[in-house]
C-alpha cells in the first residue's frame, strides 16, 4: 500500500460509524482515508463477550447502501454475524482503510488550516479529521473499586469473554443493562449463582401488540432524537435506555 502523507478527511476508526461516513464521502467524491487501530470492526471482535447477541432485531441492521437481508429478518445476531456484516460492508464499498494504524495525537497548527495527526505510520496532515472510535471505548469503573479486597475479582464487561473465565464461586453482576443482563443471564445457565445489582434503567416488553419494540421505537422517531431533544439536553442527564 502506498504511504499516506495528506488526504482532505482522515476517519480514525473503521466500525459501523466510520465505514457508513466512508459510503457518503465517497459518494460525493472526496479523497478520504480510515485509520484503524486493529482490524476492521475491532471492538466487536475484542472487547465483547463470545454469546453476545444484538438488542435490535437483525431487519435494524442498516448502513447506507447495504441492508440487512439474511434469512431471519426478526433474529438477533450473534458477535461473529456482526463482524461478518461489517467486513462485507467494508468490502462492498471498498472502504480505503489503513489497518493496524494508532493514532496518538490531532493538533491544529498555527497559520494553517490543515490538522496534524500524529500515529504509528509519522506524521499525517489532513484538512478535516472525524474521531469515530466509538461511544464506549473507555470502561468505566466507580473509584471505590480499588478499595474492594485483593481475593475479590474484578473484571469489566469489556474484559468478559466467557463464564469459564471466573474462577469458583458467587458473581455480582453490577448494572442491568443488555450486557449485565445478557451476562448474568449465561453466568447463571454456566450454573453459576449470579447477583444483578440493578440501577435506574427502565424496562419495555420485548414485543407490543405483535411487533418488537425496536419496531414501535422506530415509527414513533424515537431514534431521530437529536442530542438538543433528549431530557435536559445532554446525553449525560438522559434517563438511561431502557432494557428490553
Amino acid at each position: 500500500m502506498k504511504p499516506l502523507s495528506s488526504a482532505d478527511v482522515l476517519i480514525i476508526g473503521a466500525g459501523p460509524a466510520g465505514l457508513a461516513l466512508s459510503y457518503h464521502l465517497r459518494r460525493l467524491g472526496l479523497a478520504h482515508t480510515l485509520l484503524e487501530a486493529g482490524r476492521v470492526g475491532e471492538s466487536w471482535r475484542s472487547r465483547r463477550w463470545d454469546s453476545l447477541r444484538l438488542v435490535a432485531p437483525n431487519w435494524h441492521l442498516q448502513l447506507p447502501g447495504m441492508p440487512y437481508t439474511g434469512a431471519d429478518p426478526d433474529g438477533f445476531l450473534c458477535r461473529d454475524g456482526v463482524v461478518a456484516y461489517i467486513e462485507a460492508y467494508a468490502q462492498s464499498i471498498s472502504a480505503p482503510v489503513r489497518a493496524n494504524v494508532v493514532v496518538h495525537a490531532i493538533t491544529a497548527q498555527p497559520g494553517s488550516d490543515e490538522l496534524h495527526v500524529q500515529s504509528e505510520i509519522g506524521s499525517l496532515s489532513a484538512t478535516h479529521v472525524v474521531v469515530a472510535t466509538g461511544a464506549y471505548s473507555t470502561p468505566r469503573l466507580p473509584a471505590y473499586a480499588s478499595q474492594l479486597p485483593p481475593r475479590l475479582v474484578q473484571l469489566h464487561s469489556i474484559g468478559y469473554q466467557r463464564p469459564a473465565q471466573l474462577p469458583p464461586g458467587a458473581v455480582l453482576v453490577v448494572g442491568s443493562g443488555e450486557s449485565g443482563c445478557q451476562i448474568a443471564d449465561e453466568l447463571r445457565n454456566a450454573g453459576r449463582e449470579v447477583w444483578l445489582a440493578v440501577g435506574r434503567g427502565g424496562w419495555l416488553p420485548r414485543r407490543y401488540r405483535g411487533r418488537d419494540c425496536v419496531a414501535w421505537i422506530t415509527a414513533l422517531g424515537g431514534f431521530e432524537q437529536t442530542v438538543a431533544e433528549l431530557p435536559g439536553g445532554d446525553p449525560r442527564n438522559a434517563p438511561p435506555g431502557p432494557q428490553l
